[in-house]
């Protein structure tokens, strides 16, 4: 059988939360996934279904079954594979359900976060190719007889370029977004470029508090399921959306592995919000550190709520700026040569 995509935040939540009650309701989980298998509404999520169904009649248990599909996060099938040991799936499955609603409100506010600021994008776009392809190319034959100050002669010549080779645009605009995808898969460029959204003055600070939420979010519900603190940091790696914090998670890992508590490896890789190893380290000290996580979660989870806002915030006066700074720019280079030509006549 062929591995499958993976299914999206909803589907995953709508899985484990239909798995959770008809499995707590006494169902075994083959019967749970053939009920669940009569759900026609989305082919892949019936298809998912089937394949686990499938898997388990040739002798596989849920969670390997989970894994050789391909449809479902490592998060998830370590917390199953935990959950069948100590025979609370019901329990876990209801957890996960939880987890991915969370994840999938989350990623719905940053969609609608970055709304606005690609529609700012678009429109600074729009107008630089309106001016160099409609504007300057209008305005060419008016100024031919003056002299031209060196920034709008810097115009011209894009204009000229852009215009003869307009028919390429579209392809260049293709090889550039092509281009910036490859990069950005590229370990090391990734590394660089989240390393840098951690420490830009403002931003980082945001973004940490945003990549610190998911992590106790996901560290919450790893442990709670009865696996150890070393394989909760190895399956949260590749979760919280930053390769350089997941770079600080595996040297955490390999701390907590020689013996180290998890505050200490934290406090000492940095990388994270400052007070996070603080507070574990309380939980630590009371032996409860499961619940100090939950409650990091929580805490967390409504902190990055806050710093998604202000982070838009502050994105969007700065896009707004730059766009006024670029017409401004624009503006200036095409009516100075007409106010020396005005000026001329005039004198």
């Amino acid at each position: 059988m062929k591995k499958q995509k993976k299914l999206g935040t909803a589907k995953l939540s709508e899985f484990f939360r239909q798995f959770s009650i008809l499995v707590s309701s006494g169902l075994s989980v083959s019967k749970t996934l053939e009920i669940m298998e009569t759900d026609e509404t989305d082919k892949r999520f019936s298809g998912a279904c089937r394949d686990l169904k499938q898997r388990m009649a040739n002798g596989m248990t849920i969670s390997d079954a989970m894994e050789e599909t391909g449809c479902f996060p490592e998060l998830a099938v370590q917390m199953i594979r935990s959950a069948e040991m100590s025979s609370h799936l019901g329990a876990v499955t209801m957890r996960l359900s939880v987890h991915y609603e969370k994840e999938y409100r989350a990623e719905g506010k940053l969609r609608g976060a970055m709304l606005y600021p690609k529609i700012l994008l678009f429109m600074m776009v729009f107008l630089i190719m309106f001016v160099f392809l409609a504007i300057l190319p209008t305005l060419e034959p008016l100024l031919a007889d003056a002299e031209l100050p060196i920034f709008t002669r810097i115009l011209m010549n894009i204009s000229h370029f852009l215009y003869e080779y307009r028919y390429f645009l579209p392809a260049a605009v293709l090889l550039f977004i092509v281009t910036w995808q490859f990069l950005v898969t590229r370990t090391g460029i990734r590394r660089g470029y989240d390393r840098m959204m951690c420490v830009l003055p403002g931003l980082g600070r945001q973004v940490k508090i945003i990549c610190t939420a998911r992590f106790c979010e996901n560290m919450s519900s790893l442990y709670s399921s009865g696996l150890p603190i070393p394989s909760c940091l190895k399956y949260t790696m590749g979760t919280i959306g930053n390769r350089y914090l997941d770079g600080k998670i595996l040297g955490i890992m390999e701390q907590v592995k020689n013996g180290k508590l998890l505050s200490e490896a934290i406090r000492e890789a940095g990388g994270f919000d400052k007070k996070l190893a603080a507070v574990i380290v309380t939980g630590e000290e009371a032996g409860r550190l499961d619940e100090m996580l939950k409650r990091l979660a929580e805490n967390y989870e409504h902190e990055a709520d806050l710093a998604l806002t202000k982070l838009m915030n502050l994105l969007e006066p700065a896009m707004i700026l730059i766009i006024g700074a670029l017409t401004g720019l624009l503006i200036l280079g095409i009516m100075e040569p007409m106010w020396n030509m005005y000026g001329s006549i005039g004198g």
